[in-house]
């Protein structure tokens, strides 16, 4: 009886720790890629986003993620797909490409302002925000490597979408630091 019990411990502690090194040895990894094109993300038909904003989006992450880039060493270069730069990806080095889709895009609005100013500390946090889904796709595979949704707001006196949306290009560099390891 109680060998029975010990050989079901160890049984169970052998299947957790198993499953636990099978689900850590999946964690994605984008060390390996040298080199990122940002695409425009794409604004869907009847959305209250302006056909500018994936335009306008691309260029914010871009800008986001070589000032990452150059502190953290993420890529060898990152380009938006279209300008000039472009050219300039490195041939032979695996390349990412990111793809999106504006998924939120609010205002600012005086009424939501003013609900906010009855919540103590209420009035620092903005009404504007920016959602998207972003895509990481192997270019010489065309796999989709990696998703997420990304959703931010304006703070305080930048009460603007496109404040929301530089804090979104922010908040992708992170997570590409975080993906990249370092």
């Amino acid at each position: 009886m109680k060998f029975n019990r010990i050989m079901t411990i160890v049984f169970v502690l052998g299947l957790v720790f198993g499953v636990s090194g099978a689900a850590g040895a999946q964690e994605l990894n984008l060390r390996d890629y040298n080199a990122l094109i940002v695409k425009d993300l794409e604004v869907p038909p009847g959305s209250p986003a302006p056909e500018s904003a994936g335009v306008q989006m691309a260029e914010k992450a871009t800008y986001q993620l070589n000032r990452y880039s150059e502190k953290y060493k993420l890529f060898d270069s990152i380009v938006k797909e279209g300008s000039k730069g472009a050219k300039e990806v490195p041939s032979g080095k695996k390349v990412l490409i990111l793809k999106g889709e504006v998924k939120e895009y609010s205002k600012a609005t005086v009424g939501r302002r003013i609900g906010r100013s009855f919540i103590p500390g209420g009035e620092h946090t903005g009404t504007s925000a920016f959602a998207a889904r972003y895509q990481f796709v192997d270019r010489e595979s065309g796999k989709v490597v990696y998703e997420t949704d990304l959703r931010t707001t304006s703070t305080g006196s930048e009460d603007t979408v496109e404040y929301a949306m530089d804090r979104n290009g922010e908040a992708l560099a992170k997570t590409i630091l975080k993906l990249k390891g370092k």
